[in-house]
């Protein structure tokens, strides 16, 4: 409790300096800032004295506390009183100084961004992003709906986090490939990056069973449940719950200056070769050379790139809000094809 008083104090006595018309002396601060006790009226001298002292010790922590934060206070004395100091801070001291970002600093922002939102953090971090880029020549593009990730696992992910500190269990609609759509109660015990997927692992409470949950298949809203502290989770997670996938390769055509992400898991490939991988899936075959014909030279970037999920790959590709065309396989084509058409659907109503 300490602890939180002293980070409202500190906010309380922020917005004051920067908010004062001009200085503020420490009795102003005393008197008129929360969280500061004033001169307790009717003391004996030696009472007067102590509670002097006790504020005086608590403004100078402040004030280091502020310095050290970055936070720009000034100490003004009265020019015609040396010994008379009070102090102020001047916002525009805090004002950050203008960034020459490159594309690829920018898209690593704008992706951060983007999967932040709707979370605790989104607006936060939307705004950042737009202060940073009007400073740089790039401007940064309006976001598709349900570009980043077709579910809420942005949300989830945050709310898991909790429930696994304080070992709560949580409920939440679920798409598997195997059982479909429906709904689970899950004791969650860790957050598991595997191939670039993120997973929660916990136990089944309804089949008391051990199992892992791919966090961009939840649905809707997570629902913490039952009391804090319900279960103990186990020490290791067993490498062998995550079963083997057998994925597939995916060519893509990239924008120049788009796809980082992609680019720095990806072979780039030329036409031929591009020709060549299609032939060997036994899929489109001679439909990626044509697109790779038409759209490669001058503006799209061919690249081969291995996946473990389709529909992981498909809201990447979604996110780069047209940076990306998919040139195999034809099933990943149609699903960014649906997926972005019935967002634009949602958009206009």
């Amino acid at each position: 409790m300490a602890q939180a008083d002293a980070a409202e104090r500190l906010l309380n006595l922020i917005i004051a300096l920067t908010h004062a018309p001009r200085r503020m002396t420490r009795d102003e601060i005393r008197d008129t800032v929360d969280g500061y006790t004033g001169r307790p009226r009717g003391a004996i001298p030696d009472e007067a004295k102590k509670s002097d002292a006790a504020f005086e010790r608590m403004f100078e922590r402040d004030k280091d506390d502020l310095r050290r934060m970055g936070v720009p206070l000034r100490t003004v004395t009265d020019p015609l009183d040396g010994a008379d100091i009070g102090y102020k801070i001047v916002a525009a001291d805090a004002a950050m100084p203008a960034l020459d970002l490159t594309p690829a600093e920018v898209a690593v922002l704008g992706l951060a961004a983007e999967y932040w939102q709707g979370a605790t953090l989104g607006d936060d971090a939307r705004l950042a992003l737009t202060k940073v880029a009007s400073h740089t020549p790039h401007q940064v593009s309006e976001p598709m709906p349900f570009s980043a990730l077709s579910t809420a696992s942005r949300d989830a992910t945050s709310l898991f986090v909790d429930a696994i500190h304080e070992r709560q269990c949580v409920r939440f609609d679920y798409t598997s490939t195997t059982s479909g759509y429906s709904r689970r109660n899950v004791e969650p015990w860790r957050l598991v990056v595997r191939g670039g997927t993120e997973y929660l692992v916990g136990r089944d409470v309804d089949k008391d069973q051990t199992r892992t949950y791919r966090v961009s298949r939840v649905h809707g809203t997570v629902k913490l449940t039952g009391e804090p502290g319900a279960f103990e989770r186990p020490e290791v997670v067993p490498s062998s719950i995550f079963s083997a996938t057998a994925g597939g390769t995916a060519i893509l055509a990239l924008r120049p200056e788009s796809g980082y992400a992609l680019r720095a898991r990806a072979t780039a490939l030329d036409t031929i070769a591009a020709r060549e991988l299609a032939v060997e899936s036994a899929s489109i075959g001679v439909t990626a050379a044509e697109v790779a014909n038409e759209h490669v030279p001058g503006e799209w970037e061919l690249f081969s790139v291995r996946y473990e999920h389709l529909d992981l790959l498909r809201d990447e590709v979604l996110s780069l809000r047209g940076g990306a065309k998919v040139v195999h396989p034809e099933a990943l084509a149609a699903s960014v094809v649906d997926f972005a058409r019935k967002a634009l659907e949602v958009a206009r109503g």
